[in-house]
């Protein structure tokens, strides 16, 4: 084989040898992305789970947090939209002042040491796990009854509500609470009538914001250390946005795809932000009694 042939083969050989690494190495990019995106998957699914479980499971939705540490109400804030309290102790007790939560659970973020957002579960107590990684964005909204608790008086003189603790008799004064004889945080006393402290807001289920939730009036009342808005009474649905994302190496320049940059400069490589929605309804709530 002459110089000249040898110098021609080497040629193809090169370009031959380049034209494959160029259709394999994005191929190659492209698998590794793949468990990536996969687990991205899986971890929206855990989410999920534990959200629908533990919403359907409560007695109560709190839209801030309770519990030894860092205890919302203790610093006077009664709404953040970020967190959220889900409690399982009967509602009548909590709402007459007869106990305070013992069984809750609350979701927040947090960052670790390590720049990496997780999404937290606390339990009130001294137990504050992260619960999934990577999740950057969450927000709750509340929808509840619009029409206010209405009082139904048996034939035999049980009294009963709609929703909401019921009041005692007319006559009589509950030493839990500093309201009047006959009435409790939702319902007053109107020269014997018993009447809905809460406002109608329509028919049907309704959006229910921060301003209702922080304006009282407050159960079991004003003086008690757990106390919280009485219209928390009307949520029969929760809405939960939730934001994750991939590891930094699957991830971009931050903007509409990223919320957050990481350190991934080929698109081939790239796994997208992913933003998922859950409406929930709190199945332990009574609606009607």
């Amino acid at each position: 084989m002459t110089l000249a042939e040898l110098l021609v083969a080497t040629a193809i050989t090169t370009a031959v040898a380049g034209a494959a690494l160029a259709a394999v190495m994005p191929l190659q990019q492209g698998f590794a992305a793949q468990p990536e995106a996969a687990g991205l998957v899986q971890r929206i699914r855990v989410v999920s789970e534990l959200f629908a479980s533990d919403v359907r499971r409560a007695s109560l939705v709190l839209p801030l947090r309770i519990g030894d540490v860092a205890n919302d109400i203790v610093n006077g804030a009664f709404y953040r939209s970020d967190v959220v309290t889900l409690v399982t102790d009967s509602v009548d007790a909590l709402a007459s002042g007869l106990m305070t939560p013992t069984r809750s659970t609350t979701y927040h973020l947090k960052q670790d040491g390590e720049g990496v957002w997780q999404l937290m579960q606390y339990d009130g107590r001294a137990s504050d796990q992260p619960a999934v990684e990577d999740v950057i964005a969450l927000r709750f909204e509340y929808f509840g009854d619009g029409e206010p608790p209405l009082v139904v008086t048996a034939p035999h003189g049980d009294i009963r509500v709609t929703y909401g603790p019921v009041p005692p008799q007319p006559a009589v004064d509950s030493p839990n609470d500093s309201w009047g004889a006959g009435e409790n945080c939702t319902i007053a006393n109107d020269a014997g009538a018993q009447v809905s402290r809460l406002r109608n807001l329509g028919t049907g289920i309704v959006s229910i914001g921060e301003a209702m939730l922080t304006d009282g009036p407050w159960c079991p009342d004003a003086g008690h250390a757990f106390r919280f808005d009485a219209d928390l009474l009307r949520i029969r649905r929760v809405r939960v946005t939730v934001r994750l994302q991939a590891a930094r190496p699957f991830r971009g320049l931050a903007g509409t795809v990223f919320a957050k940059a990481g350190s991934a400069g080929d698109p081939a490589r790239f796994v997208p932000d992913e933003t998922v929605s859950l409406e929930l309804a709190p199945r332990n709530i009574n609606v009607a009694r």
